[in-house]
């Protein structure tokens, strides 16, 4: 009961915020929850001149000791219409240091420009130094998403990690196309 209150106050105090993406499923543990919060430090998409920033969310459950399922909630704001995106996706190991992903998503960019897709893809991490992991992914879809991700965490502590990484994502939805890039950081914490 107490990761279930503490998951949706989490996510509840950031899913109107703004943008960033979710560090990818690496550990997978089962019956361990993370809850996360992400902020963009420069974000840059194809339509504006001027970097935005912003936050996002996400939270994970690992369901057994090679499988796990992560939901992220993603905001870009952009001159016109924001990019709304929600991702379910699931995470099986299939190696120590690779894991494999699929997902749903749902993707909102303005006036009938909205969709779901899917997409799948591979996460490769391994340990860089103490308490340091670092983390690569990689994701293709429909017309939907496609993305790259590369980044490292922190283990402040053992329930607390900071990470910083840089992630590309390729939207395309009915004739309209974007592109966002940029720096993401942000805290997680396990229980």
């Amino acid at each position: 009961m107490k990761k279930v209150l503490v998951a949706t106050a989490v996510l509840a105090a950031f899913s109107a915020s703004a943008f960033a993406a979710a560090v990818p499923v690496t550990n997978i543990n089962v019956g361990e929850t993370k809850v996360a919060a992400e902020y963009s430090l420069s974000k840059k998409t194809a339509q504006d001149t001027k970097r935005k920033d912003g936050f996002g969310v996400s939270a994970q459950q690992g369901l057994s000791d090679t499988l796990a399922a992560q939901y992220s909630f993603n905001k870009v704001r952009r001159t016109g219409a924001d990019i709304k995106d929600h991702q379910l996706a699931g995470a099986y190991a299939v190696h120590p240091n690779v894991n494999v992903y699929g997902a749903g998503t749902y993707v909102d960019m303005g006036p009938k420009q909205s969709g779901f897709g899917y997409q799948a893809g591979v996460i490769g991490h391994t340990q860089l130094a103490d308490k340091i992991e670092g983390f690569a992914k990689i994701g293709f879809g429909n017309d939907i998403k496609g993305t790259y991700q590369l980044g490292a965490s922190y283990g402040l502590r053992p329930d607390v990690d900071l990470n910083v990484y840089y992630q590309y994502d390729k939207y395309s939805m009915n004739q309209n196309k974007t592109d966002v890039k940029g720096l993401h950081a942000g805290v997680g914490y396990s229980f």
